[in-house]
């Protein structure tokens, strides 16, 4: 390869000046021999060098190579152990040119240059006068138009000695220094987030090999140390995404330019003439107003037809818009329908708005420590030593693995995808992190700069962020009775509240004092210094590897606000902590609990009857809550915690404080103080507690009536919309009820208010779907015969109940689970009896073991977890869906009950049908609604009619009362005229397609040699067990190659003479000469209690002929298989299917078309217009046609 020098040529600096620049050389091979002569002149000159070897991060985690430039010690005259080529001996180095012996006043020294020696006083902050401005990050400065303070430092000190630039240190980032923080941050504006790649979807996993090949030959052709490598890293892979696969475009907005129409000029002209008509009926004599006034007539009736057609044509506009906003984002649709947009304009001046974040940021006392209160209660060594190890292969993995794929993008632009189908893209950014945990020094690109941190970033603080809450859980050093933020395993929000809430009550009803002050801290995400963090780390023992890495991603922290009109200065952040950062919160908490654990020393919490102890002060994150039974005491913690939250320089805001005090069980008027400023009470103001209201009545009743208020304001939103019915439903379902399940869940609201708000809820479903008011809400929210996808606000309301029970009887806190308070649900329905019978269930299931349903052989169908083995999330969810159960078996009870709606519950023998949202999205109005209201039996047939109003019930085609029944199945006028018919071989045609799919592929197969096992291998200790081809793999049609099929459609069948000779016509005719096997398949479309019956009935009938064939040596099995009318597939068919290979989704498939050409037929039977002319074999019409005054009418409740 190339050496470093051109042979024959000397390196002196002063005869041939270098082209590289330090700061501005690509990360390759030639950035080294520069770097190595400034450093050492003498070792350029020595002799030529080996080339280096073209190693990368994947080397091991001590391998910093490639990872680092080349560095020589000249005392020792050794490169470092990343070089595997040797140096010759050299002499004595000589001084760089420009280096001489510079001191600083805070005692420093070294030989170097006067740059060297302002970068020291710059990093240190030796000079008081002067204040070091920020680093601008090159991702975010391209270019700046003043020069930094460097250089302009060496243009004035331009000599012999110093004529080299200075040599910057390979482990320091490249960093435009700015003398001023008044200095503008950028003359444009800041690109905060780049556009995203079209990166393919994770199924594609080919496409995903491949990239994660490329990426990895990219990264490895990586040169320099590893913060270089990290810093580019996330570059080269969004430029490489850009590149093959490109950006998803945003669609800017261009505002439509209005243009009239001709009918809009038209109206206005109508307008103008008839305006100058009034003017002249004025003027005009007698004689000629009678003709002037025709004119205005026949004006006023031209501008309402206009007008008429005008408003049609707006609100057509109008609908369009509003079904085009809500498929771009359905999310964002539904959420702006119950809350309003907040926006708003900054509108300040530039000074004003930097003078500000220049006092919010700024920390004067940043560079003192903070000592510990003497009263401080010591705490105990720690008995489990905290992991510092480099991060674990398993650990990232694991990080990765459970980070959501949707995940927005850091500033870099490379997502969570990116890494979860790159396994070695992660690996090499893992063997980097590794080097950046042994080297302490966190890259810029890590640190936060806009509102999303970068994935690598998050990756690696992640992996600290568990080590440190290990390590603290471990050891018990966040007192969970109090502080329940950032400790997994709690629902600290719930528990607290609910506690909170529970200790007022019993307070109110034992007629006992309490006193409870809300405390308010102002910013406190903001205001925290940085030293009580690291104060709480050396407290709680930390390890100063970990401290060290949390201080170093800490440092150098800056911001800028841009907007309209201009954009502020680099503000350098000396204080408060990031929001959205992974290890920021539990810094936070950690520091929270150095001030609680200084102050809940001074009283003692409320006991109960029980003898436990409460906890004085309730803490999440930085909501705290005072609990004491005197005032005394209340007054002594608080004053207690203001000592110790302005010790930590933070404040308490009074204003936004509140109190409450139970004395003898009636709320009283006491008064706290935070210095002379008083706290408000409830009274005065109500106050939001983690996410829960008080007010003075310390009662739920207002807050039900304003929940039952924004239900309604809700519903009427959604129905306000032009938006089609099933797309209001959705709103519905993924809009309100999510809104509406926290307050029912923290709140005591009876059962009946949330019967009460189901119907209301219920009426606008059923109008948005087309049903009568009359339909059972078991339709709607029943998972019986069928389901659609809606849920019940009263089922979902009992299972967030016991959620909740569960949740608090069964926490981790044992000052919860002991005094679990008793949720108020009114007197019809109790959370704890309902929790312990579904627990008693589950209990005696587990002894019984599964139970087979229907007629499938022993052991088949899925498997439930045992109550025994389950893990406590587990657990809660079993006794959730019991809970399901439970209510679902109440709603068949009052099925049974019902004679028309409830005749679903006696059919036997066909399949439940599940509408799923990407279905009912796909269907037309009358079409749902065709399916809800015959499955229910409540469309308007002239049986129902004369039912609701006292018309005529007879048939239209015959004398026959027509009810449902009668009009799809039973007329024999239609039966006649070929209508079943018709809708028998529109289904037939769909299951003789599937079967001759599936015929042909297997005819197409080589020679079959498929030996069918039956008995099972034994599998020995270590070995897996092989894979046995089965009979339901390929089905019995695979045991041969010369299957043939005939059916009876577009003419009359003949039975095959070679097997039978008979007159019979089966639907269907499927054999095997080689291996005489032949199926006799008949198709019926019956009513759905018929279904059994039909069965019987058509394996009897072709009984003989399959005798006949038997007797002629033939295998012959008689398959008779149902569909019904309404779209319910029998259960004979499903068997059939399967029994000839027909799985997985080609089934699926199958049943939903089977289904869908039924009910489609019988749709059109039904409510096909008559006289309505169609296909050669289609039906000239439905009998109930949609033209019929009957189907308009309004049905009754």
């Amino acid at each position: 390869g190339k050496t470093w020098r051109q042979p024959g040529k000397t390196a002196d600096r002063r005869e041939r000046p270098h082209r590289a620049c330090p700061r501005l050389a690509p990360c390759g091979r030639r950035d080294l021999a520069p770097l190595v002569y400034r450093s050492h002149p003498s070792l350029a000159t020595e002799g030529s060098m080996k080339k280096i070897p073209p190693e990368s991060a994947r080397a091991g985690e001590d391998d910093d190579s490639l990872i680092d430039y080349m560095v020589i010690d000249p005392g020792t005259k050794q490169t470092t152990r990343m070089m595997i080529t040797k140096i010759p001996e050299m002499t004595t180095p000589t001084p760089t040119p420009g280096c001489k012996l510079q001191i600083c006043r805070c005692g420093w020294t070294k030989e170097t240059t006067y740059a060297g020696l302002r970068r020291h006083q710059g990093l240190k902050k030796c000079l008081p006068s002067q204040k070091q401005g920020p680093c601008i990050d090159r991702y975010f400065l391209r270019s700046c138009s003043s020069k930094s303070s460097e250089v302009q430092q060496q243009d004035q000190n331009q000599s012999l000695q110093n004529i080299n630039p200075p040599v910057q240190e390979e482990d320091e980032e490249p960093s435009i220094e700015v003398s001023n923080l008044s200095q503008p941050a950028i003359e444009n504006k800041i690109q905060g987030r780049k556009p995203q790649v079209r990166w393919p979807k994770s199924c594609e996993r080919k496409e995903w090999e491949t990239i994660d090949t490329d990426i990895s030959n990219l990264l490895g052709q990586l040169r320099g140390t590893v913060v270089r490598k990290l810093e580019r890293m996330g570059d080269l892979i969004y430029n490489y995404g850009v590149e093959r696969f490109g950006m998803v475009e945003k669609r800017k907005k261009t505002s439509p330019t209005q243009t009239k129409s001709r009918r809009q000029q038209e109206i206005e002209r109508l307008v103008k003439e008839r305006r100058q008509l009034k003017k002249q009926w004025r003027k005009a004599p007698e004689e000629e107003k009678e003709g002037i006034n025709l004119l205005q007539a026949e004006i006023k009736n031209r501008l309402a037809t206009l007008r008429r057609a005008e408003n049609l044509r707006r609100r057509r506009k109008k609908k369009e818009q509003e079904r085009s906003n809500f498929f771009k984002d359905p999310y964002k649709f539904a959420k702006k329908l119950f809350t309003k947009e907040k926006n708003g304009k900054l509108k300040t001046s530039k000074k004003d708005l930097e003078t500000y974040l220049k006092q919010s940021l700024t920390d004067s006392q940043r560079c003192g420590q903070i000592t510990l209160p003497p009263e401080m209660p010591p705490i105990h060594s720690p008995e489990h030593q905290m992991d510092i190890s480099p991060p674990r292969w398993s650990e990232v993995k694991r990080i990765v693995q459970r980070a959501r794929a949707a995940s927005s993008p850091g500033p870099n632009g490379v997502p969570y995808r990116v890494y979860k189908n790159t396994p070695d893209v992660l690996r090499f950014l893992w063997r980097l992190m590794k080097v950046v945990w042994q080297k302490q020094a966190i890259p810029t690109a890590w640190r936060k700069r806009i509102l999303l941190l970068n994935v690598e970033g998050k990756i690696f603080f992640s992996v600290v962020a568990r080590r440190l809450t290990a390590y603290l859980e471990k050891n018990h050093f966040i007192d969970t009775m109090v502080q329940k933020a950032g400790i997994p395993g709690f629902s600290g929000c719930l528990e607290h509240l609910n506690m909170i809430w529970n200790q007022i009550q019993l307070a109110k009803k034992d007629g006992r004092d309490l006193h409870v002050v809300f405390l308010d801290l102002a910013n406190a995400f903001g205001s925290v210094p940085h030293n009580l963090l690291w104060t709480a780390f050396h407290y709680f023992s930390v390890p100063e590897v970990i401290t060290r890495l949390v201080k170093s991603y800490f440092q150098d922290l800056q911001l800028c606000l841009t907007t309209d009109e201009c954009t502020t200065a680099w503000q350098r952040v000396e204080i408060g902590i990031m929001a959205g950062c992974t290890i920021s919160p539990l810094a936070f908490t950690m520091a929270m609990e150095v001030i609680i654990r200084a102050s809940r020393w001074v009283v003692g919490g409320q006991k109960l009857k029980s003898g436990l102890r409460l906890p004085p002060i309730r803490a999440y994150m930085d909501d705290m809550t005072i609990l004491t039974t005197t005032k005394a005491c209340a007054r002594r913690l608080l004053n207690k915690l203001q000592e110790n939250i302005q010790w930590a320089r933070m404040e308490i805001k009074p204003s936004k404080s509140r109190s409450i005090s139970v004395v003898k069980g009636k709320l009283s008027e006491q008064r706290f103080y935070v210095g002379k400023e008083p706290i408000p009470t409830v009274a005065e103001k109500p106050v939001k507690s983690l996410g829960r209201w008080y007010h003075a009545t310390l009662k739920d009743t207002e807050q039900v009536d304003q929940l039952m208020k924004d239900t309604i304001c809700g519903l009427e939103s959604i129905n306000k919309t032009k938006l089609p019915g099933r797309l209001k439903l959705w709103c519905l379902q993924f809009g309100l009820l999510p809104r509406l399940m926290w307050p029912l869940t923290i709140y005591e609201v009876p059962v009946s208010k949330v019967e009460k708000l189901e119907r209301v809820i219920s009426s606008f479903a059923k109008k948005w779907l087309g049903l009568p008011r009359c339909f059972t809400n078991i339709g709607l929210y029943g998972r019986g015969i069928l389901e659609i996808p809606v849920s019940s606000l009263a089922e979902e309301f009992k299972c967030s109940k016991v959620r909740l029970e569960m949740t608090l009887t069964e926490s981790c806190d044992p000052s919860v689970s002991r005094s679990a308070p008793t949720l108020v649900t009114g007197r019809k329905w109790n959370p704890a009896a309902a929790t312990h019978q579904a627990k008693l269930d589950l209990r005696h299931r587990d002894i019984i073991g599964n139970v087979q349903q229907g007629r499938g052989g022993l052991g088949l169908g899925g498997s439930r977890p045992s109550w025994q083995r389950a893990a406590p999330a587990q657990r809660r969810k079993l006794v959730v869906e019991e809970v399901r159960r439970h209510e679902q078996a109440t709603r068949c009870v009052k099925a049974i009950s019902q004679a028309k709606q409830g005749q679903w519950t006696r059919w036997e023998g066909v399949e439940r049908r599940k509408i799923s949202w990407r279905e009912l999205m796909g269907m037309e109005a009358f079409h749902i609604s065709f399916i809800l209201r015959a499955t229910y039996d409540v469309l308007p047939s002239p049986s129902n009619l004369n039912q609701w109003y006292g018309e005529d019930p007879t048939c239209p085609l015959c004398p026959s009362p027509a009810n449902l029944k009668h009009i799809l199945v039973g007329c024999k006028i239609s039966l006649s005229q070929g209508r079943y018919t018709w809708r028998h071989n529109h289904v037939l045609k769909c299951l003789a397609a599937t079967l001759e799919s599936r015929r042909l592929k297997i005819n197409s197969l080589p020679p079959s040699s498929f030996h069918p096992s039956y008995a099972r291998e034994f599998t020995r200790e270590g070995t897996k067990t092989a894979k046995v081809q089965t009979i339901s793999d390929v089905g019995q049609l695979g045991r041969a190659r010369d299957w043939k099929l005939v059916v009876d459609l577009n003419q009359r069948l003949h039975f095959p003479s070679e097997i039978a000779t008979t007159n019979l016509r089966p639907d269907l005719v499927l054999w095997s000469s080689s291996l005489h096997t032949v199926y006799i398949i008949e198709l019926t479309v019956p009513w759905e209690d018929a279904v059994e019956e039909a069965f019987e009935r058509k394996s009897l009938k072709y009984t003989e002929l399959a005798a006949d064939a038997e007797q002629r040596g033939w295998k012959s099995k008689v398959c008779p298989v149902e569909v019904g009318c309404r779209g319910f597939v029998g259960e004979s068919t499903i068997r059939l299917l399967k029994e000839l290979g027909v799985q997985g989704q080609t089934l699926r498939r199958t049943i939903k078309a089977l289904s869908g050409a039924a009910e489609e037929a019988s749709r059109w039977l039904w409510g096909g217009t008559p006289g309505t002319p169609g296909d050669a074999d289609e039906p000239s019409g439905g009998v109930v046609g949609l033209s019929s005054k009957r189907q308009r009418r309004r049905v009754p409740t």
